[in-house]
């Protein structure tokens, strides 16, 4: 199979998963199925991940003399931080830096949580993370990473203006 032929099934793998081909477009009061994964913090500092959508968005004209589309405008960015982890990367026990949301673009990683849940996050996997140290919870939230296979993990990082929770499990 041709390279591209392999990528346009890919691809289209891909928008299927996410209700995108052709003949299931939205209506308008629905939000389309964007989904992510909340890494969220209980009351007493253990970290748990939660398969989420996003919600409540609009359908408006995002630039001018454009089609209307689905948006959702995201807390405010603060930091966009690019970053690749080389093979066999472990990260022990951590805070994340800042809440923040995590798209890969290449490769793969995983992240496992205090209460022992592991995910492995893929190209287009987006992970949203509070378990900051500005934490309200009884103590500073960790999660353990890394990354899976032989090859690096490439990242796109949106730090943003948003203040930690506990016990709010998909609060976008």
């Amino acid at each position: 199979m041709p390279l591209s032929m392999g990528l346009k099934v890919s691809m289209s793998r891909e928008r299927k998963r996410r209700g995108l081909v052709a003949g299931m477009a939205q209506s308008d009061a629905q939000d389309p199925n964007f989904p992510y994964v909340h890494l969220w913090v209980s009351a007493d500092g253990e970290t748990h991940l939660q398969e989420c959508t996003f919600q409540n968005f609009e359908k408006k004209t995002y630039a001018a003399g454009t089609d209307p589309q689905f948006t959702l405008t995201a807390p405010s960015p603060t930091k966009v931080v690019l970053t690749e982890l080389v093979p066999h990367t472990q990260q022990e026990w951590h805070a994340a830096p800042a809440v923040q949301m995590v798209t890969c673009t290449a490769g793969s990683w995983y992240v496992k949580t205090s209460d022992g849940t592991r995910r492995e996050f893929k190209v287009g996997d987006i992970l949203f993370q509070d378990n900051t140290k500005e934490s309200p919870a009884a103590k500073e939230p960790h999660h353990f990473s890394g990354t899976v296979g032989e090859g690096p993990c490439q990242q796109v990082i949106v730090q943003m203006s948003r203040t930690p929770e506990v016990d709010n499990p998909g609060p976008l």
